[in-house]
């Protein structure tokens, strides 16, 4: 479903053969299979839970359901994320909460990316990567990663694709878990997206084992989440954006393709583990 927010983007790729999007778009599929409806249903629905929030009074920044997620760097006067407030999930007010969007510190990742991003070839990765052009400091928002919304089956398949053809891998799986509030009933959300065909500036950031970003499910208007990725420490201007691929994103065997190689991790980091496999980025 498309947002009625105005995102600020005008980033675009280098290669015309990619389109670029500005958030996740449902991919295609002829072949609607329940797990296709689900998504198809989840992608099209509204969130309707909304802050408590007024226009004369605004609480979003501490005491609001939805609010307490960012807070204002010192220095740089932006938006981060608070370090006081675990964030497993993270819900931005809507056009639904009655708060002014001017005032309201719980808008954020909505917006859109970071400027001064550039797209560069890593010597490093021998590949495209991301860096930016000015400091970024510690719990800022720098992009969504934003692509097809895929099922697992169609997940799958385009991996094998990309595995016979050699072609670059990036498919990525969000995995949350929600709980009723029973230890047992637990309930695993899957949210894949392939920005190899459609996709944003997001689709630049390379692997680290010791990355300086990190990735936050962000729900603004949809079910669906938002992959945001936001800096894990001060960024340096120059500095190549990274993000572990595996780290609290992906389950172990959750997307799998029969026979494919891991391929060696050129991240130089000290805790680097040598090899990666191919399957998510």
């Amino acid at each position: 479903m498309e947002s009625n927010i105005i995102i600020k983007d005008e980033y675009e790729h280098l290669d015309n053969c990619i389109e670029y999007i500005l958030e996740n778009v449902l991919s295609k599929e002829t072949q609607q299979d329940e797990e296709y409806m689900q998504l198809q249903d989840d992608y099209n629905s509204i969130l309707i839970n909304k802050c408590h929030c007024s226009a004369l009074s605004c609480l979003c920044d501490v005491d609001c359901n939805h609010g307490g997620n960012y807070v204002k760097d010192s220095q740089s006067k932006e938006l981060v994320l608070n370090s006081e407030k675990h964030q497993e999930l993270i819900y931005e007010c809507t056009s639904l909460c009655a708060c002014e969007p001017e005032k309201c510190v719980n808008r954020l990742v909505q917006y859109g990316p970071r400027n001064n991003l550039k797209i560069i070839y890593s010597d490093r990765y021998q590949s495209k990567g991301l860096i930016t052009t000015e400091i970024i400091p510690k719990g800022a928002f720098i992009c969504e990663y934003a692509g097809e919304l895929l099922t697992l089956r169609q997940a799958q398949r385009r991996m094998e694709e990309n595995d016979t053809n050699q072609r670059m891998n990036y498919v990525l799986s969000l995995c949350e878990s929600a709980s009723n509030g029973s230890r047992i009933m637990n309930k695993v959300l899957l949210t894949t997206v392939d920005p190899g065909r459609k996709g944003n500036i997001g689709r630049y950031l390379n692997h680290s084992c010791q990355p300086n970003c990190q990735i936050k499910s962000v729900r603004i208007d949809c079910p669906i989440p938002k992959i945001a990725i936001f800096s894990k420490n001060l960024i340096k201007a120059g500095e190549e954006l990274c993000f572990h691929y595996n780290e609290g994103v992906i389950r172990k065997n959750q997307l799998t393709v029969q026979g494919q190689k891991g391929i060696l991790c050129l991240c130089g980091a000290e805790t680097c583990e040598k090899k990666h496999r191919n399957k998510i980025k």
